[in-house]
């Protein structure tokens, strides 16, 4: 995207009720990363998951989680190590709601190592999903929208995504 991610996040605000396009990418990554739970590494790997959509729609000027291609999402992280921009940067800010203490724990709070090893796991992941969505739907779209769906426990009140 020419205008950069600060530049998408300021329009993703504003055309989605104020609402922090890493949050919202937050949301549906956890479903992704309990799909493709890794020993332990839950929370950096949504984290992750959820920083390569948000980064996927900067680029790609996507509005709306839903429509977010998986492919999309999963090429990412090549995009960025051949930038090599530094977290926290101009090139790439810090998201800035609610939940940006995640962010800023894997990405300012890590090794560079450690960002890179979550990164691709991360990758891993989306890898795997696109070939389950393809599998599971191969006349469908693989985004986010039609292979992720909402649901609400009625218990604990909370409000959570999976995987179709």
């Amino acid at each position: 995207m020419s205008g950069g991610v600060q530049e998408f996040v300021n329009q993703y605000r504003i055309e989605n009720d104020e609402r922090d396009p890493f949050d919202d990418c937050l949301m549906r990554s956890g479903g992704v990363a309990s799909w493709g739970y890794d020993d332990g590494h839950s929370e950096f790997l949504s984290t992750a998951i959820a920083e390569l959509m948000r980064l996927t729609m900067a680029r790609d000027g996507v509005m709306s989680v839903a429509d977010l291609r998986i492919d999309s999402a999963r090429d990412e992280l090549s995009r960025w190590v051949e930038a090599d921009p530094i977290p926290g940067s101009a090139m790439w800010p810090p998201p800035s709601g609610e939940r940006s203490q995640y962010w800023c724990h894997l990405f300012l709070d890590s090794s560079p190592e450690e960002v890179r090893l979550h990164l691709r796991r991360a990758e891993g992941v989306l890898d795997e999903f696109v070939i389950q969505a393809q599998r599971r739907g191969p006349e469908v779209a693989p985004t986010f929208g039609n292979f992720t769906r909402k649901h609400f426990n009625p218990v604990t009140g909370v409000t959570f995504y999976g995987i179709v």
